[in-house]
């Protein structure tokens, strides 16, 4: 039996592991969510460490260990310079915003090569449009992230309902429904008097529609897709709160994001 195997990544996160070494979380298109140990990574002679940048997609070989797998080698695929060299620092927030909705969402060390390719599309598509002059720049950026985070949670198995009441199942035809993260879905007016008034927030049809979309539309359909700037905000927090409750704690880079 081999102990060595090789994958491609992308790298979520690092942290201190003893006196010279790292440990890295990699997302791996073959084996899902890793953690892996670099040895000497903290050294400035090492010669993986310029490998190893936080959401930078790479080739990986790893030896498998006793009780953590070690990083034997590492090459770089694509760096995304395009989101890190950004000077406004969106590019930078954004990149860690998905790197920190995915670590929190992701788990397991299955394949997961849908999820894979649905994150390093959105990665290629962000990397695109930082580098063009939109308007709302910011809120259209969000948007195909949010679009990514949709999608995502619908492969997970925590698709929200938008297309019946999530209580009395009725089909979803009239304005003035809302939101409910509570019980994951849109609840119809008649329905909204048995909701809480702190898990719900009202939604567009426009809202409603693009929800809608991002279930049946692939990624790239929503870079061009004409959406106004409220129902983009809107769309926004309504996934922001999504991501909330299923990964259960607040998102830093995503104050980070707003602060910018």
């Amino acid at each position: 039996m081999s102990r060595t195997y090789t994958t491609t990544g992308i790298i979520l996160k690092r942290r201190d592991y003893q006196e010279n070494d790292c440990l890295f979380c990699i997302y791996t298109k073959d084996f899902g969510k890793i953690e892996v140990v670099a040895r000497g990574t903290k050294k400035i002679s090492s010669k993986l460490k310029g490998y190893l940048e936080p959401f930078y997609l790479v080739k990986l070989m790893i030896a498998k260990g006793k009780f953590i797998d070690k990083l034997a080698n590492c090459n770089t695929i694509k760096s995304y310079e395009n989101l890190r060299a950004d000077p406004s620092l969106l590019g930078f927030a954004l990149i860690n915003y998905l790197a920190e909705g995915t670590d929190g969402l992701i788990s397991g060390h299955t394949s997961q090569s849908d999820k894979f390719n649905l994150l390093i599309e959105t990665l290629n598509i962000l990397e695109q449009e930082i580098a063009k002059d939109l308007q709302e720049k910011k809120e259209r950026l969000l948007f195909i992230s949010s679009i990514y985070f949709l999608k995502l949670l619908g492969l997970l198995g925590y698709q929200p309902e938008i297309h019946r009441c999530v209580l009395c199942h009725k089909g979803i035809l009239l304005t003035k429904n809302i939101f409910d993260f509570s019980k994951g879905g849109l609840v119809c007016e008649d329905c909204k008097r048995v909701c809480l008034i702190e898990d719900y927030i009202r939604v567009s049809d426009g809202v409603i529609k693009v929800l809608q979309l991002a279930k049946e539309k692939s990624l790239d359909y929503f870079v061009t897709l004409p959406v106004e700037i409220n129902d983009l905000k809107a769309l926004n927090k309504v996934v922001e709160k999504l991501i909330l409750v299923n990964v259960e704690r607040p998102l830093k880079t995503l104050e980070f994001f707003r602060s910018i």
